[in-house]
């Protein structure tokens, strides 16, 4: 692999560093942007959300850079070397036999009002603002979305501690340890959530959504409709669950 498509590579995940990193400043100074609000310091509350518009807007950048840099990597390389550089940059990520790491890009961000706590399950009756904000070059992607009822949502559970077990003890399960694949457990081998939400509006790159199981400022991973006629199957069941 040459020396330009190693830096590319290097550069990629450095990128995915910087996003995620600013999103955790973002997390923190919305925390405090509304302690000072809250106390009555309005002159501090007011820069801090000016901080943090502008670093939404340098993870916008950030992204965009992202996409030119895939850009240009293709057009450098022939179709043969491109095929060769991937299978190269495949073979890098694997550690371990059977363990691949997979690169998945931030397309948006989850807005929610639970800042320190959130619920276990979506509640579609929940109170307050749930968003979901489109980064806005997949704005397009959103065509149409508003047919739909509801939509499954994927996100990264970025606020989950370290670690993961394969055994768990589900809420409310009275003591039933089940495996990690069995339940909706968040300490996953993959942090990533998935919930479903009812659309209320589509307006340009934002989706107002029902009450989502999410932390404020979630990475948003993907959305995807939920169809009735291919999503619904009539006596699935509640496993495990039935028996409670």
């Amino acid at each position: 692999m040459t020396e330009k498509s190693t830096d590319a590579g290097k550069l990629k995940v450095l990128m995915e560093y910087w996003v995620n990193h600013n999103v955790e400043h973002i997390k923190e100074n919305e925390k405090w942007r509304e302690r000072a609000e809250k106390t009555g310091l309005m002159e501090t509350a007011e820069r801090l959300r000016k901080v943090i518009e502008l670093s939404e807007e340098v993870n916008r950048h950030i992204e965009k850079a992202r996409q030119s840099l895939d850009e240009e990597s293709k057009k450098e390389l022939p179709v043969s070397s491109r095929d060769r550089a991937a299978s190269e940059a495949a073979h890098e990520h694997i550690r371990e036999e059977g363990h691949r790491h997979i690169a998945l890009h931030q397309i948006g961000v989850i807005r929610t009002p639970y800042i320190n706590d959130a619920p276990r399950q979506p509640d579609e009756n929940g109170r307050g603002d749930f968003r979901i904000i489109v980064n806005e070059e997949y704005a397009e992607g959103l065509y149409l979305l508003e047919k739909f009822k509801y939509i499954y949502v994927l996100f990264n559970l970025n606020q989950r501690r370290a670690g993961h077990s394969l055994i768990v003890s589900p809420p409310g399960a009275q003591g039933i340890k089940v495996g990690v694949f069995s339940s909706r457990s968040p300490f996953r081998p993959n942090p990533v959530g998935l919930s479903i939400v009812r659309v209320k509006r589509v307006s340009e790159n934002i989706v107002f959504i029902s009450g989502i199981d999410a932390y404020d400022r979630t990475p948003l991973l993907d959305i995807k409709p939920y169809m009735e006629k291919l999503d619904c199957k009539p006596g699935a069941g509640n496993g495990w669950a039935s028996s409670l």
